[in-house]
């Protein structure tokens, strides 16, 4: 029969303690939809086309555009500068793996008063033992030291380095996505401020010939001052809103200057040929929901960031088991008395060191109740994060379909515009219908033309919009 010691059982209780405490409660997994609300079909998303859509716009200068934003964004080196942070804390963990060399050197010299006498036959005679004594010391030696990882705390905060790392490098995917997606959505606004600059103007020159028309009827006695009066206001609103379309133009400019990291006015010098506003000539598949969790940066970014939470709740509770530790050192050191008697050696020792927290348990449960905090915090980031990537694709969705009904529509209404305008001037040139009617004509088809031109913009930044939402940017690895 074998008795154990009274302190044995408290030990076994404590060891089943410590284990009991050791895992990390696992989260509830994310529930995802099979299927896209907005979705017209299954079609299963092309991985190339998103890794690069802005070529799909078919515009060159948004493609330098797009480039060079994402080469020379302040926002993409930070956070290039963030992943080297990580990978350096990574480097960092990774070293309480292994042994660490020191090479540790200390001297000492200590004064001790001395009121004895020694006697005259003594051997300490005619040292100089009389006065005070000076004791002098030293050491030098290459010491290593080796925590052993019993039980895996440091293999865990490795790990969650690790994690960190790959969150570091998805969040950089993620800003220069934004990059991109802000660069191409400026380049849109700016040409659609373009070309209304160009409608404006040819509405100017509509309204300038309206009112001359009005003045030469009210001679005539045909209208009455208030038309002429009614013209003239309406040529001189649209010249307001030119000087304020000039502002909006020089400030969108400016903006992609910023965006570009480039001296401002640049994009007035570089960017000066005007061209439409380019639409992507390819339907956008949106695949499965699924696949958000493996394309889109931030939510691998989130996934990655909760992995590493869950590595440090579970290093912080095995923080509570025993730490050893081994340490040997060689070296030489030596002691002097009064710089006559003493002696120099060589040395080597070896030893371990063993603790046990005890006392230390309330620091030990706040920090594994910290850890349990922020392991939380990311499982709810995280699920917020798909939530609103859900919600970004469905939008985008929905937008797309709508615009895209909204702009056949729109263009439509410009066909017939545009040929009641060409009646008009037929009409004109065999005399049965007057200026005035053609001028009205000719305004019409401006309106629609600038209608058309609102519903083709919308529908430009609804395809970037979407393909951001999908992931786009991202380069899909082959290693699942």
């Amino acid at each position: 029969m074998i008795r154990l010691s009274p302190f044995k059982p408290a030990m076994l209780a404590l060891t089943l303690g410590l284990a009991a405490c050791s895992s990390v409660p696992e989260q509830p997994p994310t529930v995802l939809p099979e299927s896209w609300f907005g979705a017209a079909s299954t079609q299963p998303a092309d991985e190339q086309a998103l890794a690069d859509w802005w070529r799909h716009f078919g515009d060159p200068e948004l493609t330098r555009l797009v480039q060079t934003a994402m080469e020379r964004n302040r926002d993409v080196q930070l956070a290039m500068l963030r992943v080297n942070s990580a990978r350096a804390q990574l480097r960092q963990s990774r070293a309480g793996l292994f042994p660490s060399l020191d090479l540790p050197g200390s001297a000492s010299r200590q004064w001790i008063e001395n009121d004895q006498d020694i006697p005259p036959d003594s051997p300490l005679a005619g040292l100089g033992l009389d006065d005070n004594l000076r004791l002098d010391s030293w050491e030098l030696a290459l010491q290593a030291t080796w925590e052993l990882d019993l039980f895996g705390a440091t293999r865990a905060r490795a790990d969650s380095a690790r994690h960190q790392v790959r969150s570091a490098q998805a969040q950089a995917i993620a800003a220069r996505l934004a990059v991109a997606s802000n660069a191409a959505q400026g380049y849109i606004q700016l040409r659609a401020l373009e070309a209304q600059r160009a409608l404006l103007e040819e509405g100017i020159d509509v309204a300038r010939d309206l009112e001359r028309i009005s003045a030469l009827l009210f001679e005539a006695g045909d209208v009455t001052r208030l038309d002429v009066e009614a013209t003239s206001a309406e040529r001189a609103s649209l010249e307001a809103d030119l000087g304020e379309l000039d502002i909006n133009l020089a400030e969108a400019r400016l903006a992609l200057d910023t965006l570009l990291a480039l001296p401002p006015g640049s994009m007035a010098r570089d960017y000066a040929a005007h061209s439409p506003v380019p639409l992507a000539n390819l339907s956008i598949a949106p695949g499965q929901p699924i696949d958000l969790l493996r394309r889109r940066p931030d939510l691998i970014a989130e996934a990655a960031r909760l992995e590493s939470s869950d590595l440090q709740a579970l290093a912080s509770r095995r923080d509570l088991f025993p730490r050893i530790a081994l340490q040997a050192a060689v070296g030489r050191s030596g002691t002097y008395l009064n710089n006559e008697i003493g002696s120099a050696s060589n040395f080597a020792r070896l030893g371990a060191t063993f603790g046990l927290p005890f006392l230390d348990f309330a620091n030990r449960g706040a920090a594994i109740d910290l850890a349990d905090a922020e392991r939380d915090t990311a499982y709810m980031t995280f699920e917020q994060t798909v939530a609103n990537a859900l919600e970004e694709v469905e939008r985008g969705l929905v937008r797309i379909d709508g615009q895209q009904r909204r702009y056949r529509a729109l263009d439509t209404t410009l066909r017939h515009r545009e040929r009641a305008y060409d009646l008009a001037q037929r009409s004109y040139r065999l005399g049965e219908a007057n200026l005035s009617e053609v001028l009205d004509a000719q305004r019409g088809a401006l309106q629609a033309r600038q209608r058309a031109l609102e519903g083709r913009t919308a529908l430009a930044t609804a395809q970037v919009a979407l393909f951001v939402a999908l992931g786009g940017g991202w380069q899909v690895q082959s290693e699942p």
